[in-house]
């Protein structure tokens, strides 16, 4: 255990070059994205479109003969 805990404040305690610095900000700001993505609640599920309730077959079927009578 006194080994993990050495190892751990090596790691902090060591000197940080300005991309390793970029390279964990940028992994943390993911991982709290992703985080975040998978803990959000989903509120009526998912839905793709607007649902403004306009539909494509609203017309009877009667509409679509021809009047030949």
């Amino acid at each position: 255990m006194r080994d993990i805990w050495e190892g751990i404040k090596e790691f902090f305690c060591r000197d940080w070059t300005i991309s390793e610095k970029i390279l964990v900000i940028v992994c943390c700001i993911l991982l709290g994205m992703l985080k975040g993505f998978f803990w959000a609640p989903v509120k009526k599920g998912i839905s793709i479109g607007n649902n403004n309730a306009n539909t494509h077959n609203h017309y009877d079927e009667e509409y679509w003969l021809d009047d030949e009578e």
